[in-house]
């Protein structure tokens, strides 16, 4: 949120969808996804919402499928 300087609304819901969708990967891939994606590695930040955040995590699963880290 600060590297964008935006606000997440209902950032408990957020997290759980996250975790929900995304059960299979640890907390540091999640954190790594989030980072990449706040600093432009996926090329977008539009607005910040549950929906980009899953938008980059799918890209950071997809630059490292060969990676048994992720489990995929």
């Amino acid at each position: 949120m600060q590297r964008l300087d935006m606000e997440i609304k209902n950032i408990d819901e957020t997290i759980e969808d996250i975790f929900t969708e995304f059960g299979y990967l640890n907390l540091s891939d999640i954190k790594k996804a989030l980072r990449n994606g706040s600093l432009g590695k996926y090329g977008r930040s539009y607005k910040l919402s549950t929906q980009e955040l899953c938008y980059w995590i799918r890209e950071f699963i997809k630059e490292n499928k060969s990676s048994r880290s992720l489990g995929i």
